[in-house]
């Protein structure tokens, strides 16, 4: 199945993840598209609550997150979820 954010509150958020799933990738971002001030946490699957520190208040964070399997010894990465939309007070 797709990963997918399905709640966010206050830098927390809860995720599903895909069937099978070893852990996932939380990628989040102050630009829409990705493209600068990327960083990812990486999550164990037994986890499905995430909480990201050191962001910047009053600032707007877009989040994504991607689930992974580990085969013949390499990961294995889901599509991205979509973009989920965070301001930090």
């Amino acid at each position: 199945g797709k990963t997918k954010i399905f709640r966010k509150e206050k830098g927390y958020g809860q995720v599903e993840k895909g069937a099978g799933a070893a852990g996932y990738e939380v990628q989040y971002s102050t630009a829409k598209d990705f493209s600068k001030s990327v960083k990812t946490k990486a999550v164990s699957a037994g986890k499905t609550n995430v909480t990201l520190s050191k962001l910047k208040s009053k600032k707007d964070y877009y989040v994504r997150i991607c689930s992974y399997k580990t085969v013949g010894g390499m990961k294995v990465y889901s599509d991205y979820s979509k973009v989920k939309k965070v301001k930090v007070k």
